[in-house]
């Protein structure tokens, strides 16, 4: 009989927990008009809900299916930070492709994004924007998974599918920066994003 209410009550508290569960999509709304910091609180700790995504390669990728930690980047090909991080992002790549989901989600249509399939690591899953996705310099929305920060931007998900950080921005070249230290800067910036999820 302890072992039915034992099981029962560990029934009963993983169901109020799933429940408890705040999902992307539901943290962007409730922060709709925030500011990006308070967006950015919101969606950590949200849960990622399950995506079907349409590749640059016409295939279809669900983050259902996907057991491993994920770093999922929004990009522009308008983005000049965006092509500023390609060398370090390419460094992450080689070092923690298996152990780590690579996604870049574009504002771009699937033929304009070939200046970035040229020099992205081909690891990396490109997903171009869609004929039916909606695409704002202010707010994107690929297959439902609705993106309202800048450019680019990376999520950092668990293998439990849980935002544990959102990264903004990268270094590019400047007066003051030359390729080398653009690269070494995102790199750093990267690595320590990333290793969250690195055992």
């Amino acid at each position: 009989m302890k072992r039915i209410v034992t099981l029962l009550l560990v029934i009963v508290s993983s169901s109020s927990m799933l429940a408890q569960r705040t999902y992307y999509n539901q943290a962007v709304n409730s922060c709709a008009g925030k500011s990006s910091e308070e967006l950015i609180s919101c969606i950590k700790n949200s849960y990622l809900l399950d995506y079907d995504f349409k590749t640059d390669q016409d295939k279809l990728v669900s983050t259902k299916e996907i057991k491993k930690p994920i770093v999922l980047i929004t990009a522009a090909t308008w983005s000049a930070p965006c092509f500023g991080q390609v060398p370090a992002l390419n460094r992450m790549v080689k070092k923690y492709h298996e152990q780590v989901e690579f996604i870049m989600i574009f504002w771009d249509s699937k033929d304009k994004i070939k200046r970035f399939q040229d020099k992205l690591d081909s690891r990396i899953t490109l997903i171009p924007a869609g004929a039916d996705d909606k695409v704002e310099k202010g707010n994107l929305d690929i297959s439902g998974f609705v993106h309202k920060l800048d450019y680019p931007t990376a999520y950092l998900i668990d293998k439990n599918k849980k935002f544990l950080d959102v990264k903004r921005g990268a270094a590019t070249p400047s007066k003051t920066m030359n390729w080398d230290q653009v690269t070494d800067t995102n790199t750093k910036e990267l690595e320590t994003f990333i290793s969250q999820v690195i055992n």
